[in-house]
């Protein structure tokens, strides 16, 4: 039994064809099925039912596949320390992503442990909206994200930070144009949404946070763009209370209380792949982040 074999079964049970996982390995589907049945003559053990139109696992198939994938597991976590105990040396480049709407209590001390530390590795701070953190670690193209969490996946480690409360408002500069503030008179403005580049479809979705399905919209590519263009009466959408706090008490903004436009949440992580090596200066970081959220959330310690 190898390593290869186990990870041949693993990626034909998750792509569910033997082509798929052949696609997905960069090898020939006679590799796999070679592969497979070298692992089946070894134990004497039949994996897959050859009588289904797709692979599927047998009983006894079912249960060596959750073995394998501990066993999965532990292989690639004993990968990730050598790699740090031996050729992952110092990180001569970092790059953080951060959502816009990250508080900077998020990074409080990751300068010094990068910038002001010994070590000559420099960072980069990113700013990327929506799912734009995630799909950056993913991509491989950051370390590190500070964003919030649009979909689940098991090869990220996120950690909760913050909560961010958002409220629709509007300029007091717009709101003297309209007759009341009932959603049925701010249809006639536009709500502003921040867009993500080729994101607009699910945008469009009506179960979109904060998003008014038949509301008309003007999007921007960036949050301060948005807040600009709220302040100055262009439309109306929604904002960290935390970042709109003072200008609601000065009545600058006005707070838009009605039954089709109501508050909601966002949930910021701080994320990495979990498998991928970390440095000395990139463990540090990780660590202060992980300091910083004990210190936002300290009822989770």
């Amino acid at each position: 039994m190898t390593i290869d074999q186990l990870e041949t079964l693993e990626m034909i049970v998750e792509k569910g064809s033997f082509k798929a996982a052949a696609e997905h390995l960069y090898k020939t589907q006679p590799s796999l099925s070679v592969a497979i049945k070298k692992l089946e003559e070894e134990f004497d053990l039949q994996l897959f039912n050859r009588e289904e139109y797709r692979p599927k696992l047998t009983p006894e198939g079912l249960v060596f596949y959750n073995w394998a994938k501990q066993c999965l597991f532990s292989f690639r976590e004993l990968q990730t320390v050598g790699q740090e105990l031996g050729s992952k040396k110092v990180e001569p480049f970092l790059t953080v992503v951060l959502d816009p709407l990250v508080r900077f209590e998020a990074i409080e001390g990751v300068f010094q442990e990068t910038i002001l530390s010994k070590h000559p590795t420099e960072m980069t701070f990113r700013s990327e909206i929506m799912s734009g953190g995630l799909n950056s670690l993913l991509s491989g193209d950051a370390d590190f994200s500070i964003s919030t969490k649009s979909a689940e996946n098991e090869n990220i480690e996120s950690v909760f930070f913050d909560k961010i409360e958002m409220i629709p408002v509007v300029a007091k500069s717009l709101a003297k144009k309209l007759p009341n503030l009932a959603y049925k008179s701010l249809k006639q403005f536009p709500q502003i949404v921040v867009l993500q580049q080729g994101d607009k479809a699910n945008l469009l979705k009506k179960d979109g946070k904060g998003l008014v399905a038949d509301s008309k919209k003007s999007y921007v590519t960036d949050h301060a763009l948005k807040h600009r263009m709220i302040i100055n009466g262009f439309g109306w959408g929604s904002l960290p209370f935390s970042e709109v706090e003072k200008e609601l008490s000065r009545g600058t903004l006005i707070q838009i209380k009605d039954e089709h436009v109501k508050p909601f949440y966002l949930d910021l992580h701080i994320m990495r792949m979990k498998h991928k090596p970390l440095g000395p200066v990139a463990r540090a970081v990780w660590e202060q982040l992980l300091s910083n959220c004990m210190k936002q959330n300290p009822k989770k310690k």
